[in-house]
């Protein structure tokens, strides 16, 4: 009988034991994340175009994450990512607009007939405009693939460092523009002249969106055990990105567009450059 009663008590015991290091040590944890994230674009041409600030974007998330070993884990997940910034153009870029509101190919404007035939034959009633500045909210549905290194409990915290990439589909694009209007003055030789400068909203340039964004995205962080396997968690992540999330030559956009018109020549296409960075603070809690 004491033979018994040693062995139910140790098999006990034992079992308490696994079910404690099971919940201190799951090999599979998953949680959810709120993601406040400062983010601008950057531009590989800054003679062209300047990044004019941060715009204040906003996530969303599950995160799972897959136990390697007492140090290391694979962390993934899904979620939905708010993002944008702003950008200041700097060399005379502009574009047409049809009688809708709505941005017209570049080819389909005949700006080598000069200005005078330019403003008798506008049949669509097409304006034309030099762009200021844009601003650019995007949303992402958005897939981490990161390694998570972690410390050894030190007074109920655990410090990690993650490193790895975003892979991101745009489900959302729009573009609000700060635009001045070129109008006509037949009194003058050069009858284009600058105009009022308004803002457009909800604008979406179709054919020159790359709507994928793969990125690096490494930070540094914390967890906190509330009870068992359950912690809260926030870390701070940068994020840089590695694809332009403009097609790299305009079909809508044009340089020096007034200068152009006026002469009656073919503007060149304007190069683009928009890469989506950002510093995105993860707070959430993991089961």
């Amino acid at each position: 009988m004491k033979k018994i009663l040693l062995l139910v008590s140790s098999t006990l015991l034992l079992a308490n034991s696994f079910v404690a290091q099971d919940a201190a040590d799951k090999k599979f944890r998953f949680g959810l994340r709120v993601s406040p994230t400062p983010t601008w674009l950057r531009s590989t041409d800054t003679k062209a175009v300047a990044g004019s600030g941060a715009k204040f974007g906003f996530g969303f998330g599950l995160q799972t994450e897959f136990r390697i070993n007492s140090t290391a884990s694979f962390v993934t997940g899904i979620g939905g990512d708010f993002l944008g910034g702003k950008q200041t153009y700097k060399n005379g870029q502009g574009y047409v607009l049809d009688k809708n509101g709505e941005y017209t190919e570049s080819d389909k404007t005949n700006f080598e007939g000069g200005p005078t035939s330019l403003n008798l034959n506008n049949t669509n009633n097409d304006k034309f405009y030099v762009i200021k500045t844009r601003s650019v909210k995007t949303t992402y549905v958005t897939i981490p693939v990161l390694l998570k290194l972690m410390t050894k409990d030190i007074g109920g915290f655990k410090y990690f460092g993650m490193f790895g990439g975003n892979i991101a589909i745009q489900t959302k694009y729009r573009a609000t523009d700060e635009i001045m209007e070129l109008t006509y003055d037949g009194s003058i030789a050069s009858p284009y002249v600058d105009g009022a400068t308004t803002t457009i909203t909800d604008m979406r340039p179709k054919g020159d969106l790359i709507p994928v964004n793969v990125g690096l995205n490494v930070g540094l962080g914390f967890e906190y055990n509330i009870s068992g396997s359950t912690s809260l968690f926030v870390n701070v992540n940068y994020l840089r990105g590695f694809i332009n999330q403009y097609q790299g030559t305009s079909d809508i956009m044009v340089d020096k567009i007034k200068e152009n018109i006026n002469a009656g020549t073919k503007p060149a296409k304007s190069k683009q450059s928009a890469f989506s960075d950002g510093v995105q603070i993860n707070i959430g809690v993991l089961f």
